[in-house]
């Protein structure tokens, strides 16, 4: 007899597993926004600068990868919001405080975008302590809050401060 039971319970059981998928997959995901990452052209720029540009597009890429609602695309004209990587620097801080050697590099480093979405844009910047995938990091979370900000704003609700 306990065994029927059990049998009973686990029929039961897999009877409403299968409602909960249904419902599961009937729960809209988030939805995203696709983003085409490149670099600016500057003709007559030194290889170095260019060179620079690229590292960033990659760090850019790699940054806006891990964020939720970014879908990051590979053709321009896939894109609903375009980021063009104007250029990066590094910014020499202050160098050994009691007389020693720096071990770690204490300067800043900045990446300078150009984000563009229909007849919006904007320029932003991302600044980092040391590396430029920070510098990256701090890009990408400015890129998903402008994204946000145009979004509520198609939506016709401009967000209160």
């Amino acid at each position: 007899m306990p065994l029927i039971a059990l049998l009973l319970a686990g029929i039961c059981s897999f009877g409403t597993l299968g409602s909960f998928d249904a419902f599961v997959s009937s729960v809209q995901k988030k939805p995203s926004v696709a983003v085409y990452v490149f670099a600016a052209s500057v003709p007559g720029a030194p290889k170095e600068e260019e060179q620079g540009r690229e590292e960033a597009v990659s760090e850019m890429r790699d940054a806006l990868r891990k964020k939720a609602g970014i879908e990051l695309v590979n053709a321009r004209t896939d894109a609903d919001v375009l980021v063009e990587v104007l250029g990066r620097e590094e910014r020499q801080g202050a160098e050994g405080g009691f007389g020693g050697a720096a071990i770690t590099k204490m300067g800043e480093t900045y990446i300078r975008l150009h984000i563009s979405a229909g007849d919006e844009e904007g320029d932003l910047k991302g600044i980092g302590q040391g590396t430029f995938g920070r510098a990256a990091k701090d890009a990408a979370d400015r890129v998903v809050k402008w994204v946000a900000r145009l979004e509520l704003k198609k939506k016709g609700s401009e967000p209160r401060h």
